[in-house]
């Protein structure tokens, strides 16, 4: 009797926990977004695997971009709701990078594998690949710190690859 008490009371705890779960509120609270984002822009691209939209606006040239590759790439990023959090077109060059570094975002690298030299796309990114649970900021100054990103949130990108790099085969 005992036992199935212990049994009973582990399974109530279990349940318990799963159902007290935040992050699944913030999951489906962000998989509406990106939802009702996609309905309303009448993007018609179907999400990859991880749940990346790549909207093709240019296809490029040659063949396709492959994890080592290093690219240039000009890039403006905002959120769903159109602000804007980062940009580099008014820099003088591109923003370079080895595909598939550990410094960058998981969805650019997933991204950019399916694009080309000279391809332009607009490219939405669910926060699994992108910043996470729990998002992006930064310290100022005097030390405190401020989210630029926050977790769980989706990102949309208009990026185009302007550089191209073979990695070189050892």
């Amino acid at each position: 009797m005992n036992m199935k008490i212990r049994y009973a009371a582990l399974a109530l705890l279990a349940f318990v926990v799963v159902a007290c779960n935040p992050a699944k509120k913030y999951e489906e609270e962000e998989k509406s977004l990106i939802e009702d984002y996609v309905s309303k822009n009448n993007i018609t691209a179907n999400p990859d695997a991880n749940g990346i939209y790549l909207i093709e606006v240019y296809p490029g040239t040659g063949d396709l971009i492959q994890e080592g590759d290093s690219v240039g790439v000009w890039y403006t990023g905002t959120f769903l709701s159109g602000k804007q959090f980062d940009s580099n077109l008014e820099a003088t060059t591109p923003y370079r990078f080895r595909v598939g570094t550990p410094y960058l975002i998981e969805g650019w690298s997933l991204a950019l594998v399916k694009m080309k030299l000279g391809t332009k796309a607009k490219v939405l990114l669910p926060s699994s690949v992108a910043y996470g649970s729990t998002g992006f900021g930064t310290y100022d100054q005097y030390g405190y710190y401020y989210t630029l990103i926050p977790g769980y949130t989706p990102l949309f990108f208009e990026m185009e690859v302007v550089e191209l790099t073979r990695k070189t085969k050892k």
